[in-house]
């Protein structure tokens, strides 16, 4: 019995669904990389060469203090209103008891400025927050903790 021959198709790559793909991821990483700009001001924070980076920061809210010591939610001016600020601190703090604050300030910004804003967070109840510092690249490497 005479077997008949099918024809071969050559395999070809379809560009299409790559193309969309390439434009899906694009978009993704656009939006990501937006959200996790928008809890920062642009100011000069302090340098501390012996700080560890904690690993639970993203989960923090961001408190900024700018060196005319106006206070900002993430990137919202709430002025130097200390009430404003204390206010916010409290609905938030409503909402979940177990708030942690990430706690940037101009490395220029008077000491005072930024004890206020300790200072109301404690009158409120806040007892976990953490200081944004600048670590130099030299020091990075030098405080790594050890690989497990």
């Amino acid at each position: 019995m005479k077997m008949p021959i099918q024809s071969k198709e050559e395999a070809t790559f379809q560009m299409a669904p790559m193309i969309d793909m390439v434009f899906l991821l694009l978009v993704f990483f656009m939006c990501a990389s937006q959200m996790s700009q928008r809890q920062n001001i642009k100011m000069e924070i302090p340098e501390a060469g012996k700080a560890v980076i904690p690993k639970e920061r993203p989960d923090r809210w961001v408190i900024n203090i700018d060196l005319a010591g106006n206070m900002y939610e993430g990137n919202i001016n709430l002025g130097d209103d200390l009430a404003a600020l204390e206010a916010r601190v409290k609905q938030k703090f409503q909402e979940d008891p177990k708030i942690k604050i990430y706690l940037r300030a101009d490395k220029n910004s008077p000491h005072k400025n930024v004890k206020k804003v300790i200072h109301a967070m404690a009158k409120i109840g806040i007892e976990d927050f953490i200081f944004g510092v600048y670590i130099p690249p030299a020091s990075r490497t030098a405080n790594a903790p050890p690989a497990q």
